[in-house]
């Protein structure tokens, strides 16, 4: 498990400030789930959580150290961190895409070693993608693609998983789908943290549920607690007797 932590940390440019004053332990394991309207700080905040950004003041933990000052390689095997953009510039296949995840372990122009492949397959199955393998990423569905880069990430065996939107536009069925195969994933020890819109999601799926407005940290615990009624009123303007409940809906196949 990663002892990640923010301390008092800020980030903006110029006078804008993105994200404020924000502390925060995110050792505790599970499945951790960041939700938040529109420019709330969302993907500020994850870009730090994997090293992508380095803040205004303040500093980003991680077991005792200042991620600015982990190497490149050490930091990308520690933490495997997954952008909102699903697209991939080549049709490459599925089992080439996965092996991407591989790079933080591999010396460069090196062949893929046994530790890699049972790394590659090893995702591969997790994520429902074995028979898949020699498909062009071009071709697939976007839950297949949401599948194919969550194996990718999967693939590079870090001890934590960042993930901005994986379920960004896919319809219910394929949201349940990533949302459970990211569930299972910190079920087996994976410490993953993940923004989505659909509060329904974060609340059937989270340990924990962090909630952002305007690049503060408004809400913190499990999802009855930080989905609470007055949570979702003040936050996104919307009224949610009682809070928002998980839905009681499950996966019936893939595509």
């Amino acid at each position: 498990m990663s002892g990640l932590s923010f301390e008092r940390v800020d980030f903006g440019y110029g006078d804008r400030l993105l994200l404020r004053r924000t502390w925060l332990d995110l050792s505790g394991g599970g499945l951790t789930a960041l939700v938040g309207p529109n420019g709330a700080g969302k993907s500020t905040l994850l870009k730090l959580a994997g090293g992508l950004l380095n803040p205004t003041s303040g500093r980003v933990m991680l077991d005792g150290r200042s991620l600015s000052d982990l190497p490149d390689r050490e930091r990308a095997r520690a933490i495997g961190y997954l952008a909102p953009d699903g697209r991939s510039a080549w049709p490459m296949t599925v089992r080439n895409i996965v092996a991407l995840g591989r790079a933080p372990w591999r010396k460069p122009l090196r062949d893929l070693g046994e530790a890699d492949t049972a790394a590659i397959d090893r995702a591969m199955a997790q994520t429902g993608i074995s028979d898949m393998a020699e498909r062009r990423f071009n071709t697939l569905s976007s839950g297949e693609r949401a599948r194919t880069l969550i194996a990718r990430t999967l693939a590079g065996q870090a001890p934590l998983m960042v993930l901005d939107e994986p379920t960004a536009a896919l319809d219910v069925k394929h949201q349940l789908g990533v949302m459970a195969i990211l569930q299972k994933a910190a079920a087996s020890g994976t410490q993953v943290i993940v923004a989505v819109h659909a509060l329904d999601m974060a609340a059937r799926f989270a340990d924990r549920v962090l909630v952002m407005k305007r690049g503060e940290m408004l809400a913190d615990g499990p999802p009855d607690e930080a989905l609470a009624e007055d949570v979702v009123r003040d936050v996104f303007g919307v009224r949610a007797p009682g809070g928002i409940a998980p839905t009681p809906l499950s996966v019936d196949g893939r595509d």
